[in-house]
């Protein structure tokens, strides 16, 4: 708890901070409605035909309209209660954006700042950073969770042609399963920046190791020889390949690669192993230097 307190002391007045993490379900629930918008924006049925042919125009323009609809019955469900708990929670880009920027400063930025020496010389340095990445943890999960009430109220107040959404909601049964997937996905991309904060020492360069990481991870993911090798389901086990594999179409390759518990298995040792690694280097730093 004391450590919690130190780390309220540092960050706790950081308006960067706080703008950002309420900043972001802001922008969560701008992202939903601007896709629900898109959904419900009716076609152009602006047609016309060279020579005219008002009968055949009018077939297209009800043709139009029909597969409208039927879009509509579709992709409607998924914006509404309870549903658009995991449509809020699967917007993971901006999530993921701010746990590596929050990783990386907070981490990396106590050796710019020339803090490390005096806070971490007389203090647990394990048990520190430990407590740091949590905090990280925290501030992500409470982003992500004031972005699910928003996820609960918006749908209440959106309609669809008179219609209000909540008549197109249906039953998920797996509701809880699809948030909590939603939550280890992000895990990865707080875990690696900190073990890059920690060898860079630089917000920087921290954030240079962690981009080349991403992209290294991605590209290992579409490398085209994996279908021939004796180990094909390797790119269900890598980070960007787990999250395709469990936000992805079930039908994917990666699905027929490996279940979906070994994905989330994998996404569950990125989130840990990076962060033992961390911890182990950064005992063993000498902070003088």
């Amino acid at each position: 708890m004391h450590l919690l307190a130190a780390d309220w002391v540092r960050f706790g007045r950081r308006v960067d901070l706080r703008i950002l993490v309420a900043l972001l379900p802001v922008i969560l629930a701008v992202m939903f409605v601007s896709e629900f918008n898109s959904v419900t924006t009716p076609p152009d049925l602006n047609v016309s035909s060279d020579p005219p042919d008002p009968v055949a125009e009018a077939e297209r323009q009800a043709q139009m309209l029909a597969d409208f609809q039927q879009r509509l019955v579709i992709q409607l469900p998924a914006f509404a209660f309870p549903a658009s708990l995991i449509k809020i929670a699967g917007n993971v880009g901006p999530t993921i954006l701010l746990a590596i920027y929050l990783a990386t400063a907070l981490v990396a930025g106590e050796f710019e700042w020339g803090t490390v020496r005096t806070l971490h010389l007389t203090s647990n340095r394990g048990r520190t950073l430990a407590v740091r990445v949590g905090v990280v943890v925290g501030l992500i999960g409470l982003v992500i969770a004031v972005g699910l009430v928003f996820g609960a109220i918006l749908p209440f107040f959106l309609s669809v042609q008179g219609t209000p959404l909540q008549g197109y909601a249906t039953p998920v049964p797996d509701l809880l399963a699809g948030i909590v997937t939603r939550l280890v996905v992000v895990l990865p991309f707080i875990a690696v920046p900190v073990l890059m904060a920690i060898l860079a020492r630089s917000i920087g360069f921290a954030f240079l190791l962690t981009l080349l990481f991403f992209v290294a991870d991605l590209a290992v993911t579409a490398a085209p020889f994996w279908a021939g090798s004796a180990t094909p389901w390797v790119p269900a086990l890598t980070v960007s390949g787990s999250i395709s594999r469990l936000l992805g179409d079930p039908g994917s390759s990666l699905a027929s690669l490996a279940p979906p518990e070994v994905s989330f298995g994998a996404l569950a040792v990125w989130a840990v192993v990076p962060v033992l690694a961390a911890i182990a280097r950064f005992r063993s730093l000498d902070l003088n230097e």
